[in-house]
């Protein structure tokens, strides 16, 4: 072979190798995203859906964005999404809607002013309610004495109504007894004068 043959078929092979490599290069490329043109998010997802479910959607009735399904709340998760890439917090992107739609935005009411009252008032009122079944149940503990006995008359000026509602509750059960039973005025003993 003469060397000026060799040349061409160098070339051609090296063509090849070449060509070879630059195609490796490009599907690797293809297969992988590269870094240094996408960035990496500083937000995660769930982070993003929280504040999406902190959110009222301004056009569906108690619905919030990651609920409702309309175009606005599509570009409102949007907005979310874009400021917190930003590096905002939280409390930033929750003022920023506030100061565009009010406070009736927010899915809770800030707990802070009078809407205080709207998260102290269950707790108050499940505290008042054990406090109260706590005095009645010690105070139902505290009276009762032993079953079947009778209560003790501490007072001597009750007795005569006692007989008398005694008397009472005799002739409601068809109880007879003496004219005295039968005659339930105070004082009237059956002794006639």
């Amino acid at each position: 072979m003469t060397p000026s043959l060799q040349l061409p078929r160098l070339a051609k092979s090296l063509f090849w190798a070449v060509l070879l490599v630059a195609l490796a290069i490009a599907a690797f490329s293809v297969a992988r995203p590269i870094h240094a043109q996408t960035p990496e998010p500083v937000f995660t997802e769930s982070e993003a859906q929280t504040i999406d479910r902190m959110l009222m959607c301004p056009v569906c009735p108690a619905e919030t964005i990651d609920q409702a399904q309309v175009e606005i709340s599509r570009q409102m998760r949007q907005i979310v999404r874009e400021m917190l890439g930003e590096g905002k917090d939280r409390e930033e992107i929750l003022d920023f809607f506030v100061e565009r739609y009010g406070k009736d935005i927010l899915a809770a009411p800030p707990k802070s002013g009078a809407n205080l009252v709207a998260w102290l008032m269950p707790a108050a009122g499940v505290i008042a309610a054990l406090v109260a079944a706590f005095f009645i149940l010690r105070s139902m503990t505290r009276n009762v004495g032993a079953p079947g006995a009778p209560a003790k008359n501490t007072d001597a000026g009750l007795t005569p109504y006692l007989q008398l509602v005694d008397r009472h509750l005799d002739m409601a059960r068809g109880g007879g007894g003496s004219p005295e039973a039968r005659d339930p005025r105070p004082g009237n003993s059956g002794d006639k004068a």
